[in-house]
């Protein structure tokens, strides 16, 4: 994890044949306590005594090395340690290596008692990578929560979900008040870490289905302003302003609407594609090295069934109350 003065951002860990958009792989691995980093080599030619002749000898090499015991030692584990430890700028016994795998030769490793880092000390190790692997291509880190001030100890990846392009509906709530709970198609789901943080319990989210469920519904954070994060004087990036919000809410919870057409609360919809199309939804474009890439991005909501009023066509809740409504997940799209 790397600290920017008082943001934070996380490594994105891969594994054989992820796919990015994969939640519950992401999040279980970034759910770690030892914080991944994915180093990634166009080969392993030039590592240890540089044996490696093709793609096929890479395959049995990174096997080869994933046989070995973390007590023994082997010439190219050594090398690639040595290596990751004067990128890193550390003892060589703090270098961990996780894992091992071809495709291109990945190398998943850890730090121990990893400290925070900057942005421009993060470059730094990047040029240092450079310049201890010939073979360097890049250093893997989630695109979207990259810039975002995501600690990893916010998310529970029994949250985790990947909807398919089509909604399930079911029904939730107090029994003979329930209302429709609308599946978000399409989007893929990031658990956040709520089960036991409120002192009523676990009943208003978990079980699934329970009688004591709150409705669930949907947050977007668009309009989010500098003073919504305690600052006045503008210094936010306004492009990362809505997933800052996000952040903000999870961990101070929710404040009224500046704007209230249908009274003052905090406005939710229990209708994920109407929210998705509505001036409500941010979307935020990212520079990765495969190019630009743009996101959709709101929140999962659950709201006291007892605090919420909604309007006649059913597209939009009011919560007068903020304590009425809770976050519980973040939803994100690739657009």
């Amino acid at each position: 994890m790397l600290g920017n003065k008082d943001q934070q951002c996380l490594f994105y860990n891969s594994s054989i044949g992820i796919n990015l958009h994969d939640a519950s792989a992401n999040l279980a691995d970034l759910n770690s306590e030892d914080k991944p980093f994915v180093l990634k080599l166009h080969s392993s030619k030039g590592l240890g005594k540089d044996n490696v002749k093709n793609e096929e000898d890479d395959s049995s090499l990174a096997q080869q090395l994933n046989d070995v015991q973390q007590n023994q030692s082997h010439p190219i584990i050594e090398d690639i340690r040595e290596r990751l430890a004067k990128a890193n700028e550390v003892d060589k016994k703090d270098i961990k290596i996780i894992r091992v795998y071809a495709g291109t030769f990945n190398v998943v490793y850890t730090l121990t008692n990893l400290k925070p880092i900057d942005n421009q000390s993060l470059l730094q190790l990047e040029k240092n990578l450079k310049n201890e692997f010939d073979k360097f291509l890049s250093v893997k880190i989630h695109p979207l929560l990259y810039r975002p001030s995501f600690d990893i100890s916010y998310f529970d990846e029994r949250g985790n979900k990947t909807f398919p392009n089509y909604s399930d509906t079911y029904q939730i709530g107090p029994p003979e008040r329930t209302i429709p709970y609308i599946q978000p198609a399409g989007w893929t789901g990031y658990g956040l870490r709520v089960l036991g943080k409120y002192k009523d319990g676990d009943t208003w989210l978990d079980p699934f289905l329970h009688s004591a469920n709150w409705y669930r519904a949907f947050h977007g954070t668009k309009n989010a302003r500098p003073e919504d994060f305690g600052r006045s004087d503008g210094c936010i990036d306004e492009r990362y302003a809505p997933i800052d919000a996000m952040l903000n809410i999870y961990q101070n919870g929710f404040e009224k609407a500046r704007t209230a057409a249908y009274g003052p609360g905090v406005y939710c919809s229990p209708d994920p594609q109407w929210l998705e199309n509505s001036y409500y939804v941010a979307t935020v474009e990212i520079d990765t090295k495969q190019g630009k890439k743009k996101y959709k991005c709101m929140l999962q909501v659950a709201t006291n069934p007892d605090g919420v009023q909604f309007t006649p066509d059913n597209e939009i809740g009011v919560v007068s109350n903020p304590e009425d409504i809770r976050p519980y997940g973040i939803l994100i799209k690739e657009v």
